[in-house]
């Protein structure tokens, strides 16, 4: 019942699911903190941040008057749509289809969905939306986009896996 709570505290407000992330994948995990390369996290409601997405430009979720972002007549927002927009172009994720689901088939199903499309096909763990990287096997898939390097400002590139 415990590991029951653990999940849904896991689902932010703006439909990650952190429990997929590769900063709670290392910190749950056991991974050592790197600083530069393994970054750990607990997850945004675990740490009280409500959604560190979008909480700051949010007055309902600053006044925790919803729980999940479907609950807003105004959903999608634009900084749901923004960060929708970039998880669905590089990981292949949409934090408004999270919500859809969750809207129309609750957290269980949700997170029984979640469960089966990251899996990990070697060990059976969680697979990372960001890299595609089991954090208990090793195991490495492949990403929609990778990692090129950086732009002359610092920021990093991407190009599209070719498949």
């Amino acid at each position: 019942m415990a590991d029951d709570k653990l999940a849904f505290d896991l689902i932010a407000p703006c439909g990650m699911n952190c429990g997929i992330c590769k900063a709670y994948l290392a910190y749950s995990r056991g991974v050592p903190y790197k600083k530069g390369e393994v970054s750990h996290c607990t997850g945004c409601l675990v740490r009280n941040k409500n959604c560190a997405f979008i909480k700051r430009n949010c007055e309902k979720l600053r006044k925790k008057q919803i729980r999940f972002c479907y609950s807003c007549a105004d959903m999608p927002c634009k900084e749901l749509t923004k960060i929708d927009e970039h998880y669905s172009a590089r990981y292949g994720m949409s934090m408004v289809e999270n919500q859809k689901m969750i809207r129309d088939r609750g957290l269980d199903d949700f997170l029984k969905s979640q469960a089966q499309k990251y899996r990990c096909p070697s060990c059976g763990d969680v697979v990372s939306v960001h890299d595609a990287k089991c954090y208990v096997c090793g195991y490495q898939g492949e990403t929609p986009f990778k990692k090129v390097g950086k732009s002359q400002w610092g920021k990093a590139r991407w190009k599209p896996n070719q498949k």
